[in-house]
């Protein structure tokens, strides 16, 4: 396989890191968040409820910043090969 050959397979391995997942489970849970303060209103269930998926929205965004520095560390040695 040739350098140029070697870097488009990075390119592609690229696209392939799953980011999306990430953001649409964060979007997913903000109507999921949405939802609950509809159904049981400013409660004390309400918000504690509310706070666990603040929680998980925090922790989704981690894992979405991280799998975009997965994207950009690929992309980057794909760089490198051409770059030769």
């Amino acid at each position: 396989m040739t350098i140029q050959e070697q870097a488009q397979q990075l390119e592609l391995l690229a696209d392939q890191v799953p980011t999306g997942i990430a953001l649409a489970t964060k979007g997913e849970l903000e109507d999921l968040q949405a939802q609950v303060l509809g159904l049981l209103g400013e409660t004390g269930s309400a918000t504690t409820i509310q706070g666990s998926v603040q929680i998980a929205i925090r922790q989704i965004d981690e894992v979405a910043a991280s799998l975009e520095n997965v994207r950009i560390q690929i992309r980057e040695a794909a760089q490198h090969h051409l770059r030769g």
